[in-house]
């Protein structure tokens, strides 16, 4: 315990009472039923997951295709452009695996979730043959052209479903 005369400016300050909270009850319930609304989803559900995920996938196909490109100009070395296509990959697996996870309570989210696993299904190949012939580089099947080919394949794709599910 430390020593401190009674003049210190800490004694000055008054206390709150310990049994008063700074939000009021009314406070309290509408946090309760926004945090309740968000965690059931009921603010777009499936449809709001897919955009996410078709938007998140749609940039890393994006930035795939711009390392790839790079690649076949010289402009950024291999090492590079293959953890830029093995990072892409992952976002796409990731925002699979989201979508997968949804439980759509309508028929119209239980096709919108089955056309975004069959695009990202579709984008996951296409980062198949992008890596295989970064992997290749030498003129073998596949070629640069026929990896960025897949890619923009699965851009497409995803333009599409972006179109059908809308930006959220």
């Amino acid at each position: 315990m430390l020593n401190t005369p009674a003049s210190a400016p800490a004694a000055k300050v008054p206390a709150r009472p310990a049994n008063r909270h700074p939000r009021s009850a009314a406070t309290s319930t509408l946090l309760a039923f926004a945090a309740l609304a968000f965690l059931t989803g009921c603010s777009g559900g499936t449809s709001e997951s897919v955009s996410t995920a078709v938007q998140d996938s749609s940039s890393a196909v994006a930035t795939a295709r711009i390392a790839l490109r790079q690649d076949m100009e010289g402009k950024l070395t291999k090492a590079a452009a293959s953890t830029t296509l093995d990072d892409g990959l992952k976002e796409i697996q990731s925002s699979r695996s989201t979508v997968l996870k949804l439980s759509p309570s309508t028929l119209e989210d239980r096709i919108t979730q089955k056309q975004a696993l069959d695009v990202l299904d579709q984008c996951a190949a296409g980062f198949a043959t992008a890596r295989a012939a970064l992997a290749a580089n030498d003129g073998g099947a596949p070629s640069l052209p026929d990896g960025d080919r897949a890619l923009a394949d699965a851009q497409d794709a995803l333009k599409q479903l972006e179109g059908t599910v809308g930006p959220q």
